[in-house]
């Protein structure tokens, strides 16, 4: 069975734009349908916009090669006036190819910006990401990731209960630190 991986990606662009948008993935459908059907309807309308060749049928190649997993849905959404946020799951690893696509899709309408970060939830992996009308970057972290706290290595829950929270910081600081580096090389080498 794979590791899921969620991904977080806010998209800011003007009302106009993020509105069209909404429209076209959460669609009347979605909102009559119940939460299963909702993540997977959002998934396939957004595929569909953005993807030429999107398969009628799964096909773990095409995802491999389009999304950067082998499977990935969305999970859950946010949307605001002049921002939507994505949370995507997918399979053993972020869906990179994904990010970049719709940079390009958002590219088409003018300024946006678009930050990602995601990680393994076995933390095998992290990742950030930053897109904006010069272009698309993204790291994704799967060596130099700290251990997770083994309870039996702390002689007191409180102790541990600490670990665990060094540990989450830690994370966190990675994945901040990615998504930075990520907007550094897009300053750098527009």
């Amino acid at each position: 069975m794979a590791n899921n991986v969620y991904t977080n990606v806010s998209i800011e662009s003007s009302k106009n734009v993020i509105k069209e948008f909404s429209d076209k993935i959460i669609t009347p459908e979605v909102e009559k349908s119940d939460w299963n059907q909702k993540s997977t309807i959002v998934a396939e309308n957004l595929f569909k916009l953005i993807y030429d060749d999107y398969p009628e049928e799964y096909s773990r190649e095409w995802n491999t090669e389009n999304l950067g997993t082998k499977w990935c849905f969305v999970h859950d959404w946010q949307l605001d006036d002049d921002n939507i946020e994505l949370t995507f799951d997918s399979a053993w690893y972020p869906p990179d190819e994904l990010f970049h696509k719709l940079a390009e899709h958002f590219k088409k309408f003018g300024d946006f910006e678009m930050e990602a970060t995601s990680e393994d939830e076995a933390y095998q992996n992290v990742s950030g990401g930053y897109a904006n009308q010069h272009g698309s970057e993204f790291i994704v972290e799967d060596d130099n990731i700290p251990p997770y706290p083994d309870d039996e290595d702390f002689d007191s829950q409180e102790k541990h209960d600490e670990a665990i929270e060094e540990f989450y910081d830690k994370i966190a600081d990675m994945k901040d630190d990615l998504l930075n580096e990520c907007k550094q090389d897009l300053i750098m080498y527009p």
